[in-house]
């Protein structure tokens, strides 16, 4: 076998892989490259810094919100005490972690504010990923009237910042994220010396956990939650 023969295989070999994460699809008139559910059940920190960059799309009555994600923090399961589902915790609210990865889980905390996460993993690995902080893209002026602001780095700097920007609420835990009303576009990948990794942010009672490099976030990016 030829170099040449052997560079083609290793391309299209590439290239298949490359495709299977994405969907192209039109959506409202718009091309869109949906994430496949493949994209995500895989490592959690591999998904969680590939998430960077993504477009977060919100279908709310045809309108289209969206936002280039910014910011995330990783939350590794059964054995990380920042996380929901540590010592396999199965309730109610952590079932939908349990299953395979590309499924939105959605919580509400404080009795005011309602945090977006997606599902990581194949099913029995309840692990995910929390979106923290959003770029606005489109929809902004729906984002103000849910958030009623006006200066557009108050609009979703913060996990219950950007639930609510988008109109993100329990009634979409669970949505599959290739589904017609939430899912994630794709867009170039973000080279590593791009992303900065950080402690998770509110997670003191996890102890050592707590020390993790499990926030990751865009260098030099102004929508961020906490520097």
């Amino acid at each position: 076998m030829n170099f040449q023969y052997k560079f083609f295989l290793i391309f299209v070999r590439l290239q298949n892989e490359f495709l299977n994460l994405q969907e192209f699809v039109l959506i409202n008139g718009v091309r869109s490259s949906k994430l496949k559910l493949s994209f995500y059940r895989r490592d959690t920190k591999t998904v969680a810094m590939e998430l960077l960059g993504k477009k977060l799309v919100r279908i709310y009555k045809g309108q289209r919100i969206s936002g280039i994600i910014t910011e995330v923090e990783a939350y590794l399961g059964v054995k990380d005490k920042a996380a929901h589902s540590y010592g396999d915790r199965r309730t109610g609210r952590t079932e939908i972690m349990y299953g395979d990865g590309g499924h939105s889980y959605i919580y509400f905390i404080y009795g005011m504010y309602h945090c977006f996460n997606v599902v990581t993993q194949r099913e029995g690995t309840p692990e995910a990923v929390l979106v923290r902080a959003l770029e606005p893209v489109e929809g902004v002026e729906l984002m103000k009237k849910f958030r009623q602001k006006e200066n557009l780095k108050e609009l979703t700097t913060g996990p219950g910042k950007l639930a609510e920007a988008l109109h993100l609420t329990r009634d979409l835990n669970g949505e599959r994220l290739d589904s017609k009303v939430l899912f994630i576009e794709d867009a170039e990948a973000v080279s590593t010396n791009q992303i900065v990794k950080k402690p998770r942010i509110g997670v003191d009672y996890a102890g050592a956990h707590a020390l993790h490099p499990l926030r990751y976030y865009l260098k030099n990016n102004i929508y961020i939650s906490k520097l």
